[in-house]
């Protein structure tokens, strides 16, 4: 299936002018270097006419450096665009650079909070506030890798890339029923050639599960009986290509993209009780692996785990103090404990661990902690703002009676990354 063209988002990133500049070399430090035309032309020309020289550069570049570019002449436009180039470009050198919050008190419109990051970039207004490229309300499902799933009242489902502004409709899965509800998860890896698969699995008359490819564009149903499993189905998290779903306190369900065979494992998962407390916890996926977040409010701390390959155990990963936290903000300490709400976290690659951190909504903030270097971002101020701009339903271990109106900002569970990509729909 074609991907088709969407309507523009509000306010979309829009091309820049571009500017060249080559390095000064042979020149006597004391003097004062004023290149030529003649030279500077020639260095520009040789830069801009070397194919090589060119994917070379452009190679170390953010994608949304790459996507202005494009716009500069028909060669960058090609050699950006062709197939070879994403191919060799490193998937993982563009982090999350800003956050999709559904607010509470508008579902159909979106905050954008950027972030902090070592590729910063210049977007002053959001990549978009609503999605209207079909009719309905169109909310965002999943994120994943740089891909937006979203769907609408209508039960239509999509597959966006809100960079490139391009999106696809998925055509209804095989035994679609108006009157059933199905839970979509999308998988995507930048670093494999095969595009992405859409999961759906859903009640008829058993539970079923339906795969749709984006290289073959249909959908396949798995003949694998799964009504046992019915308990712990829900919208999936991707990982280890694979989608996860997890019945708490110790059984872990998977389906292996690659075999599609659903597997189910009893493993013994950390514990989610300290002195009595029941704890709250939630999978969360990094660039190759599946983790495990834990809340250990009592002991000021969040416990970080890596599921092996193998499946075999939980092994940790991080324990992120937040200690340095309370000391910035001692409002989140309250009668009940530790007030605060997990909505994001990013795992940075092996090579820059330092660039790991997690996003805390904190009463009336919202912050990113860089624990591996210990320092602290504030993205957002709440108690500046009306909370007739927005507002969230926070899931936590805590009474909603102890939210004040001013606190309430986002739905936890609608933090959605979004990641400059360059991959097609």
């Amino acid at each position: 299936m074609e991907p088709l063209t969407g309507v523009s988002p509000e306010n979309h990133i829009s091309p820049e002018s571009i500017t060249i500049t080559t390095p000064l070399s042979n020149h006597n430090n004391n003097e004062e270097y004023i290149p030529t035309n003649s030279n500077s032309t020639s260095s520009a020309d040789l830069i801009a006419s070397s194919q090589d020289l060119l994917t070379e550069i452009f190679l170390l570049l953010p994608v949304i450096s790459l996507l202005r570019f494009t716009s500069a002449s028909k060669q960058w436009y090609s050699l950006i665009k062709s197939p070879n180039f994403t191919f060799l470009r490193n998937p993982y050198l563009d982090p999350p650079s800003g956050l999709f919050f559904e607010g509470w008190d508008a579902r159909s419109r979106y905050n954008y909070v950027p972030l902090q990051t070592r590729n910063p970039v210049n977007i002053i207004n959001p990549p978009f506030t609503s999605l209207g490229f079909d009719s309905g309300c169109i909310k965002i499902l999943q994120s994943c890798n740089g891909l937006l799933l979203c769907g609408n009242d209508f039960q239509k489902y999509y597959v966006y890339n809100p960079t490139t502004n391009r999106f696809i409709t998925l055509p209804k899965h095989c035994n679609y029923n108006p009157d059933t509800s199905c839970y979509m998860t999308l998988a995507f890896d930048p670093a494999n050639a095969c595009g992405y698969k859409v999961v759906c699995n859903y009640m008829y008359k058993v539970m079923k599960i339906e795969i749709y490819s984006s290289v073959v564009g249909k959908w396949k149903v798995l003949d694998e009986c799964v009504d046992d499993l019915v308990d712990v189905f829900d919208r999936g998290v991707y990982g280890h290509n694979a989608i996860h779903w997890m019945s708490f306190p110790n059984r872990l369900v998977y389906l292996k993209l690659d075999e599609e065979v659903v597997r189910y494992i009893d493993i013994d998962t950390p514990d989610t009780t300290v002195y009595g407390t029941i704890l709250d916890e939630f999978l969360a996926e990094s660039c190759d692996g599946m983790l495990l977040v834990v809340r250990c409010c009592r002991l000021r701390r969040l416990n970080v785990y890596e599921i092996k390959k193998d499946y075999s155990e939980w092994c940790i990963k991080y324990h992120v103090d937040l200690e340095q936290v309370i000391r910035v903000y001692p409002n989140m300490v309250t009668r009940l404990g530790l007030h605060f709400i997990v909505q994001s976290l990013v795992i940075g690659e092996w090579e820059r661990e330092e660039d790991s951190f997690v996003v805390l909504e904190l009463p009336g903030k919202l912050i990113q902690y860089n624990f591996m270097v210990n320092t602290i971002f504030q993205l957002c101020d709440f108690s500046k703002k009306s909370h007739h701009q927005g507002g969230f339903f926070p899931k936590t271990i805590f009474q909603l009676s102890d939210f004040t109106p001013e606190n309430r900002r986002f739905i936890n569970g609608s933090c959605f990354h979004f990641i400059p990509s360059l991959a097609a729909v």
